[in-house]
């Protein structure tokens, strides 16, 4: 594909930014859970990716994107897991609570709608995760922004995306740990769109422990690691996921191997950064019991791939950087192990996970982007634009432009998971009101 081309793309790393396809087919439901409806609980929404995150993590929409590369030396390297530790220069206990400072007159990409239905008819009032008092954000009535005597209802968990899942998995659940604590609450509802589903459900299998390194959070010292370690399942009521790439993004291929035109500004050096991440290592598709990936179509046809070896990356010329350094080495060969590790931990069946009422949602109308065309011995992406070309077919898989079908319903079947099937683009599942009114019902009636 040529870079003109390339621009017109969104990687999942990068930011979920697709036009709603609308509400299109009626939802199409595969599973249905039945149970007792539920009292009246917290909700916290985690949100994916997003350009206006990335840009207070960067420190301003002009600032270069090599200033989103985090450390890998050997010291980051160990510290993968430890949420206190600054890869970035900075002091990474304190950007949940900037983030949430910083954009709480930006809509919540793939969550907005949700959240303001949420607010205007079912009677939710949004407030800050540390301090459920505050509630001074644009949804809510006049009346009660000012209002520091009862505690919010409605919580948004921002969280740096960039780094180790096992990180924000701490980070979230010292957070709820909070909301629970200030506002009385035994449990909560968890909602999670794209990363933010895959972040939700780690927690409710594993709380923030980190289970690639089987090693606890280390923020929960003291009584406190009584609740943030143990698996997050009995503090959350019900749980839903949209668009949550269970099984990996092709996307997250993609975007460790190609440069990029992004939002009209020129991503010299995004690659790079992104390779950095342990972000879209972890985000690479899941691989078959004989560890390869159905990842490349070439002249031959299908080609399956031994993603998680690092020679593969190394022979291929795939691995960012100077492939001769040995700390490069290293960083990779720890980012596909832990990668390897994480998946399996996460398609293992779960009595866990199985205890709490989930509903998975994903799209299945627009083409997504599941594997590479290989060509000339580089590696090639199509976009939707490229529909004409006559190997798309075989690179697409239905999904929501981002995020495939496969993986968004990709969890261990359970009686107590409802899975559905929309029409709707990355961010706009919750634009469609036939879905929103499925998932208010499924939480709160």
């Amino acid at each position: 594909m040529r870079g003109a081309r390339a621009g017109r793309l969104v990687l999942f790393v990068a930011c979920c930014l697709v036009a709603a396809c609308g509400r299109g087919v009626p939802p199409v439901e595969e599973t249905r859970y039945e149970g007792p409806a539920p009292d009246r609980v917290p909700i916290v929404l985690v949100p994916g990716v997003s350009r206006e995150v990335g840009a207070q993590l960067r420190g301003g929409t002009f600032m270069p994107f090599s200033a989103l590369a985090l450390r890998t030396d050997s010291e980051a390297l160990a510290n993968l897991g430890d949420p206190r530790f600054p890869a970035d220069g900075r002091r990474p206990l304190e950007i949940p609570g900037r983030l949430d400072q910083a954009l709480r007159q930006t809509d919540v990409r793939g969550l907005q709608s949700l959240l303001t239905h949420l607010i205007r008819a079912e009677g939710y009032v949004r407030g800050n995760p540390d301090r459920p008092q505050d509630k001074d954000y644009p949804e809510n009535p006049e009346a009660v922004r000012s209002d520091r005597t009862r505690p919010a209802s409605l919580f948004v968990f921002y969280y740096d995306w960039r780094r180790d899942l096992a990180d924000s998995a701490c980070i979230l659940a010292q957070g709820i740990d909070r909301i629970r604590a200030r506002t009385g609450a035994t449990q909560i509802h968890l909602v999670g769109h794209s990363l933010g589903g895959v972040l939700a459900r780690y927690y409710t299998r594993y709380g923030g422990w980190d289970a690639m390194r089987d090693r606890a959070c280390p923020l929960g010292a003291g009584s406190l690691g009584t609740s943030v370690n143990p698996p997050g399942a009995g503090a959350i009521r019900r749980l839903v996921t949209l668009g949550a790439p269970h099984q990996g993004s092709g996307q997250a291929f993609r975007a460790l191997l190609q440069d990029f035109n992004l939002f009209g500004f020129v991503g010299v050096g995004l690659r790079d950064a992104v390779s950095t991440m342990p972000l879209p290592w972890q985000l690479l598709p899941d691989a078959d019991a004989d560890g390869r990936v159905s990842l490349l179509v070439g002249p031959a046809g299908e080609e399956r791939v031994a993603l998680y070896a690092p020679q593969t990356w190394i022979e291929r010329g795939w691995l960012a950087g100077d492939v001769t350094d040995p700390e490069r080495r290293k960083f990779l060969e720890v980012m596909l192990d832990r990668a390897t590790t994480l998946h399996r931990r996460m398609a293992e069946r779960s009595p866990v996970e199985d205890a709490v009422p989930r509903l998975a949602v994903g799209a299945s109308c627009r083409p997504t982007t599941a594997r590479g065309l290989l060509e000339n011995g580089k590696v090639e992406f199509l976009s939707r634009a490229d529909f004409a070309h006559p190997r798309f077919s075989q690179v697409t898989v239905p999904g929501d432009g981002i995020v495939s079908l496969e993986s968004a319903l990709g969890v261990p079947a359970s009686s107590t998971l409802t899975t559905l099937t929309v029409c709707s683009s990355h961010s706009g599942y919750v634009d469609d009101p036939t879905l929103r009114d499925r998932i208010v019902d499924f939480l709160l009636r």
